[in-house]
């Protein structure tokens, strides 16, 4: 099996289960190198995502009219964040 075939897939996925609309993909220092290996920017571009930000990022902005795409590596530090988030936005899938 092709890695970089099976990992562009399921980001792919990730990004085709928000649904339309723009969108921005948080990633933490390993997902950005995985990405940045499977996508070219224009590639993402054309998926609607428009944004690509860390999660570690100091300087955040609020940006309420974006869909977050997380795909992050899942860490002890994660798991204690995700359990201070609202409840509709924890991810099941891990």
């Amino acid at each position: 099996m092709n890695v970089v075939f099976a990992v562009k897939q399921y980001i792919s996925k990730m990004i085709e289960d928000s649904g339309p609309g723009m969108k921005v993909l948080l990633m933490d220092k390993e997902t950005t190198g995985i990405v940045s290996m499977v996508y070219t920017q224009s590639e993402i571009l054309q998926k609607e995502v428009y944004l690509f930000e860390r999660i570690d990022s100091q300087n955040r902005e609020i940006m309420k009219h974006l869909k977050a795409i997380c795909f992050l590596r899942p860490t002890k530090v994660l798991h204690i964040l995700n359990c201070h988030l609202p409840r509709h936005m924890q991810d099941t899938r891990i």
